[in-house]
Formats: C-alpha cells, structure tokens, sequence
C-alpha cells in the first residue's frame, strides 16, 4: 500500500481540495478552485474505476513500472479534459448574462492555459505536449454554446469519455464498464458545479478580473 500513498500523495499535494474553499471573488480564487476541483474529479475518477475493475490486485498493480507509466499518462490527460469541461462552465456561469460570448471565452483561455502551463510545468511525472492540450482547447472555445454550456452538463462533454479512453484496463472490459464510468464522473461534477454557484459572488469577482486582466494582457506590451 506505500506505492500508492505515495503515488496518490504527490498528486494530492499538489492538488487539495479537503480544505474549505473560500468565496470566488478575485481572479485568482477561479483559477484556485479550477485546478483544484478539476485535479479532484480526474483524481477520484480515475482511481476508483482502477479499483473497482481489479479489486484486489489493484495495490499490486504500482509495483509495475509500466502500469505506473500508464496511470500517469492517463491522470494527466484526463486532467486536461477536466479542466476544459470546468474552465468552460465556470466562464460562462460568470459571463450567463452577457451577450457579448468573447467574453467567456477570454475568461475561460486565460485561465485553463494558465492552470495548465503552471501546473504542468512542475510535474516531473508529465511528458506530454502542453502546447498541444492549449491548442485544443483554444479550438474548442470557438465552437461551445455559451448559452447552454452555464446549464448542468452543458460544458461537460470531454471528460467522461477521457476517463474511459485513457484509463488504462482491457478494451474488452471497457466496452461493459463505459455506462456506468460515465455516469460516475457525470455524477461527481454534480456537486462541484453547486458549491461553484454557492461560492461565486459574480459582482465582485467581474470588477476584480476587470482590472486583472489588464495587468495580465498588458505583459510584454509597451
């Protein structure tokens, strides 16, 4: 069981949400809860599926190197599509009341390439492209529905079926497991889009990423 304390524990580190998050009101409180919540689903989703499937031999399983480098292939990516879907509802549950859409979609670029530059950049354990998770989802903004993507599960698309691409278990077995690993991850969302409403004091926090993002576009400007 040490493997996977410590496998889970320098996620955790980095990552924590066992502590009560405070209101929303500045910009970088988005972009706290972001990270975090997001790390949180991808977290619990994907260790959960792995331990439900292989019961028993599941602590066994991070003996194996190349099980481990499976798991952090697909804990990274699943991040990032966990960040999309999150980066995306909390932009336009702020912007839900604009009609201008590039707005929202400011918001939400800035900070998810932010969170993912930051976040990424410091893990020893990732060797993927960031560009290339930036890139997706600068493309992907240009096509959501803001109207909708406020609304329940509107802007959590990419997710579910990240969790059942990446995680790393038999194809055969995936093709009886999808329903239920996708309603498990739906499920989970759930209550961090309420505490997400419930935090955010969308007044205050407007006024503060007003002058933010002026700083924040304004670097390397003359």
């Amino acid at each position: 069981m040490s493997q996977i304390r410590e496998f889970l524990g320098n996620f955790k580190g980095k990552f924590s949400v066992f502590k009560k998050h405070h209101p929303i009101v500045k910009s970088e409180d988005f972009g706290e809860f972001l990270g975090n919540r997001a790390a949180f689903i991808g977290q619990k989703s994907l260790y959960g599926y792995l331990k439900t499937r292989m019961g028993i031999a599941y602590p066994n399983m991070f003996q194996d190197e190349e099980f481990v480098k499976s798991i952090n292939i697909a804990k990274w990516n699943l991040y990032a599509a966990c960040l999309s879907d999150l980066a995306i509802f909390m932009a336009a549950k702020v912007m839900e009341n604009e009609s201008d859409k590039s707005r929202a979609e400011e918001l939400a670029a800035y900070w998810y390439n932010r969170v993912v530059s930051e976040r990424y950049s410091d893990a020893e354990d990732f060797n993927g492209d960031v560009n290339a998770f930036v890139s997706d989802f600068n493309k992907r903004i240009n096509t959501v529905d803001w109207k909708s993507a406020s609304v329940g599960e509107g802007a959590f698309q990419l997710s579910p079926p990240a969790l059942i691409r990446w995680a790393p278990i038999d194809e055969n077995y995936k093709k009886f497991d999808e329903p239920l690993v996708l309603n498990s991850i739906r499920f989970a969302w759930q209550a961090q889009r309420r505490e997400y409403v419930k935090l955010l004091n969308t007044e205050q926090f407007l006024a503060d990423w007003k002058m933010y993002r002026k700083d924040a576009f304004s670097v390397g400007k003359t």
